[in-house]
């Protein structure tokens, strides 16, 4: 099994010949991008790499839509949300009850669903590769991971965790379909014609030839979904990192600086990966002691200066590090349109940038994609506490108040702190700053992200991993 992540030199020696003489021709600014680009060329010849690259290309149209969904049902129609006061009068109308209920679903059944997405192409590639039945490959996925997310309730019969099919469980169902493609690989044999790239004729043939798979597959899938239901209901999955984040708390500004930019780093790491981190990029999770103090403080000041608590994860990655969504990728998507010339990049750039501005990130993450990809791995952590950091620096000599106020849910990312502060332009002028840093930090690594595609660009593999 150990074997199988680290498979895939063998298999692309014909396309590195290729690669071999574009390098040639390509120009590089430093040895340091020349050393960058050779490592991520060198990572992307594992097979464990082509497949979760071309998972996230064939999930990016579904979380592209859920994206433009998500502003619609968060921000629009959420109760909480940034442009529900444009309709004061709607809010408990029939019209709007029918239109929420229309988003909800189209946006559980996209962005809500792309795990299961995810777990189809994960297996189907990796049986492809193989030389198995891909598409059973695949079908067998999906009932698993729905097998392993089903809650066992008795006041919900029928539903499952919301968490593991969505974002948050991209890594979990990436990870879950290779196996099951490798389960495939070591219990079937391959279908008559199917090296040969023709299908089979013989439905019942291709399945009892896939019958053992699938049904270890399913048992083990059965054995999980105890597993997780039981953790699931303990809260055991972060619930001690979550009680850190929001129930620790020190007097000393530093150790809060400290603590929050751990949990930063740890929730950006989380998010590169695609689990799920402490943080959210829309700001929903619970508001900690400290941020609780800051705003009572604010509500009997009548100001945000001088809060006692500085460097919360409101007045820090909040306010400066989600323009876009986690990762600054806001910055990504302007840095794209500056200096890229490559037409992929600029049609995702285009099409994610209004649900980058309501910090909806999940189109660009996969459609460029950003997620498990190397060369954005830096700038990714970079930006985002670069801003924390410049931030911080001016909330400490007194150039901007700390933002202490809460935020309707989709607020775009440069009004978060000016909203946050309740209406400070030196904070609107930072978070301007903050997105300049956020591009200036992401050009270098758009134009080495370039050279690794035309060098080896796994999309053009149509069919194959």
């Amino acid at each position: 099994m150990a074997a199988f992540f680290f498979e895939g030199y063998n298999f692309l020696e014909y396309h590195l010949k290729r690669i071999a003489g574009v390098f040639m021709k390509v120009q590089f600014n430093n040895k340091l991008e020349e050393r960058l680009v050779r490592g991520t060329l060198k990572v992307q010849k594992l097979l464990i790499y082509r497949i979760i690259q071309r998972t996230l290309l064939l999930i990016f149209p579904f979380a592209l839509f859920g994206s433009f969904i998500k502003i619609i049902q968060t921000i629009v129609l959420g109760k909480e949300g940034f442009l529900t006061d444009v309709f004061p009068t709607f809010n408990n109308d029939y019209i709007y009850r029918l239109i929420e209920n229309i988003a909800n679903a189209l946006y559980n059944l996209s962005l809500g669903w792309v795990s299961v997405i995810a777990i189809f192409g994960a297996a189907k590639y990796t049986a492809k590769y193989y030389h198995r039945d891909d598409q059973l490959a695949g079908i067998t996925a999906i009932s698993s991971l729905l097998i392993m997310d089903y809650a066992y309730s008795k006041v919900q019969p029928f539903s499952f965790h919301p968490n593991i099919l969505g974002m948050r469980g991209l890594l979990f169902a990436i990870v879950s379909g290779m196996i099951i493609g490798w389960i495939f690989k070591k219990f079937s044999r391959p279908a008559p014609n199917l090296e040969k790239g023709q299908p089979t004729t013989g439905i019942l043939e291709r399945t009892f030839i896939s019958l053992k798979p699938i049904i270890i597959s399913l048992i083990i899938a059965i054995i999980f979904s105890t597993l997780i239901n039981v953790t699931y209901y303990s809260e055991a999955p972060g619930n001690f990192i979550n009680a850190l984040s929001t129930e620790y708390t020190s007097s000393n500004n530093w150790t809060q600086l400290g603590k929050t930019l751990i949990f930063s780093i740890y929730t950006l790491i989380m998010s590169f990966f695609g689990w799920s981190g402490t943080y959210s990029a829309l700001g929903m999770e619970k508001m900690d002691v400290l941020s609780t103090i800051n705003l009572n403080y604010a509500l009997q000041k009548h100001t945000a200066w001088n809060a006692p608590n500085p460097f919360t994860s409101s007045t820090l990655y909040h306010a400066f590090a989600t323009f876009g969504g986690t990762g600054s990728i806001l910055g990504l998507i302007i840095a794209i349109l500056i200096v890229s010339k490559d037409k992929d990049f600029q049609t995702v750039a285009r099409w994610a940038m209004i649900p980058s501005v309501f910090n909806i990130s999940s189109g660009v993450i996969t459609g460029i994609p950003v997620l498990f990809n190397v060369i954005f791995l830096i700038p990714f952590l970079l930006a985002p506490l670069a801003n924390m950091l410049m931030a911080a620096i001016a909330i400490t000599l007194h150039l901007m108040p700390p933002s202490v106020y809460p935020v309707p849910v989709g607020t775009p990312g440069p009004l978060i702190a000016f909203i946050g502060t309740n209406g400070s332009w030196q904070a609107l002028g930072f978070s301007i700053l903050a997105i300049i840093i956020s591009v200036y930090i992401y050009i270098p690594f758009v134009k080495m992200a370039a050279k690794v595609k035309l060098l080896d660009n796994p999309g053009i593999e149509e069919g194959e991993v």
